[in-house]
């Protein structure tokens, strides 16, 4: 049996990790497979499995879309703050066009096969100081946030002092306290032990996050015909369980989180458009520079 390497950054409770594991039970039978569940416990960024997979190392990862943006900047399309009204207006975006569009950009420029894009759960605000209603409660709160430019921007504009951290020097952070905000969705919230540290979460939704499914495009066409149908039709098997298991996680941790004795405010109509007020020009930037992606 063919060897297939596997890796991701998250624990054990995450939704990813489950979801790598239900894709492995469906593949099992046919390749001799190898998951590392979380390269960051091993001092490795999580930023790192995109050139892992691109260089063969490993076979198959799956990382947050917002990591691509120097690979493929037109998918800052999906970050950009308070663009999108749900998420399932995003679903449809990716499923009517950037799929098709993300799929060829990665094989052409990365030698990556996109198998899926899976919900990466909405993107909420917390802090160990106060609860962010307006730009004057983001004031000097040290934020981490991806490494992204974008995303550094966007914190820096609301008042924050972006702190960009990979997902590896992030948990050390909120280990040492060194940061007073971070956003993330709620499976990460909990996952990381965020809950423990910060007891004020806003629940903003100012991004609608998706990772990247992805596998090494020249192993994938080294595979015969019939080991490409069943990894082609495991990861839409497994997408398609990702978004039910995300959406189930998502509405059983508000729940977890408030036993915690975390205050949770969910931002008003009002006070979301009052904050899009001062990032809007991120996203007439933004289809300025890529016109095509105004689908």
């Amino acid at each position: 049996m063919k060897k297939l390497k596997i890796a991701g950054y998250q624990g054990d409770g995450s939704v990813h990790t489950r979801s790598v594991k239900f894709f492995i039970n469906k593949v099992s039978n046919y390749f001799n497979i190898s998951f590392d569940q979380d390269i960051t416990e091993k001092g490795k960024k999580a930023a790192s499995l995109i050139e892992m997979t691109m260089n063969n190392e490993i076979q198959i990862s799956y990382l947050w879309s917002s990591y691509y943006e120097k690979y493929i900047p037109e998918i800052k399309l999906l970050d950009l703050p308070f663009y999108f009204k749900n998420k399932n207006e995003v679903k449809s975006l990716i499923n009517n066009d950037l799929q098709a569009y993300v799929s060829i950009e990665l094989i052409k420029k990365n030698n990556l096969k996109l198998l899926g894009f899976w919900d990466n759960g909405s993107r909420h605000i917390s802090t160990n100081n106060n609860i962010i209603k307006n730009q004057k409660s983001c004031e000097n709160l040290k934020i981490r946030t991806t490494p992204s430019p974008l995303h550094i921007d966007v914190f820096n504009k609301l008042g924050f002092i972006s702190t960009p951290l990979d997902v590896r020097d992030f948990k050390i952070a909120l280990k040492n306290d060194d940061i007073d905000a971070q956003e993330n969705p709620l499976t990460n919230y909990w996952n990381f032990g965020v809950q423990h540290k910060q007891k004020y979460l806003t629940l903003s939704s100012h991004l609608f996050g998706f990772c990247l499914f992805v596998m090494n495009n020249t192993f994938f066409n080294g595979l015969s015909n019939h080991e490409k149908k069943l990894l082609t039709k495991a990861s839409e098997d497994t997408t398609a369980y990702q978004y039910e298991l995300a959406e189930e996680d998502d509405k059983k941790l508000i729940d977890l989180i408030k036993k915690e004795n975390v205050q949770i405010y969910e931002l008003t109509q009002h006070e979301k458009e009052e904050l899009l007020d001062k990032v809007k020009h991120f996203h007439d930037e933004f289809f300025t520079e890529y016109p095509n992606m105004k689908f």
